[in-house]
């Protein structure tokens, strides 16, 4: 947050910017459980979506190493790194 304030107070970004750039902040990827409605120990596809809406970019074929067509816990961490955001 140090930053933006520089920025504003400097004049390099809008208010529109800032309100764009704070929401993008927000957005929190749900760890392993709260993706895992059916408590199966794995996320599948369905489930996957909800990381996606919160802005994970990787797909699950790209995330899923052992080609199960689902995510166990140790894959799926791999979404939380700021890599895959």
């Amino acid at each position: 947050m140090k930053i933006n304030k520089i920025l504003i107070l400097a004049g390099l970004l809008n208010l529109t910017s800032l309100t764009a750039f704070a929401a993008e902040e927000k957005k929190e990827i749900p760890d392993f459980k709260k993706v895992d409605v059916d408590k199966s120990k794995s996320i599948d596809e369905a489930e996957f979506a909800k990381a996606t809406a919160a802005g994970v970019k990787k797909s699950l074929k790209e995330l899923d190493t052992d080609k199960d067509g689902k995510l166990s816990r140790k894959e799926y961490s791999v979404v939380l790194d700021a890599d895959c955001e």
